[in-house]
């Protein structure tokens, strides 16, 4: 068997607070949105996009989301993309969500308690 490799990284702001819940199980599980920023080169003039990323982090990443990541905070994500969709009103949406392996916070602590 080949081995392949599904690996992306990912260095943004976040959007919002960590969502945080349990599973049934009782695995710890944190969501959040993180915007990253690219330069997209018109006819005429530079302007930028951001695109947002749903990241997933489990266990103790889950727990560190919760402790020490706020709105704002820039974070650097090393992480798996998984697909899926949901259906809503007959219409099949297709998903991307990042499961973190990996997160470092690139704000000082300090700062992001101070902007919560």
């Amino acid at each position: 068997m080949s081995r392949s490799v599904n690996k992306i990284i990912l260095v943004g702001n976040v959007g919002r607070d960590p969502d945080i819940h349990e599973t049934q199980s009782g695995t710890k599980v944190a969501h959040l949105s993180l915007a990253t920023n690219r330069r997209m080169s018109g006819a005429d003039e530079e302007a930028e996009r951001t695109d947002w990323h749903r990241i997933t982090f489990w266990n103790r990443l889950a727990q560190f989301a919760e402790d020490h990541i706020r709105v704002g905070a820039r974070l650097y994500i090393e992480g798996r993309i998984e697909y899926d969709s949901y259906e809503r009103d007959g219409v099949t949406i297709p998903t991307a969500e990042v499961h973190a392996r990996e997160v470092v916070l690139l704000t000082p602590r300090e700062a992001v308690v101070q902007a919560a």
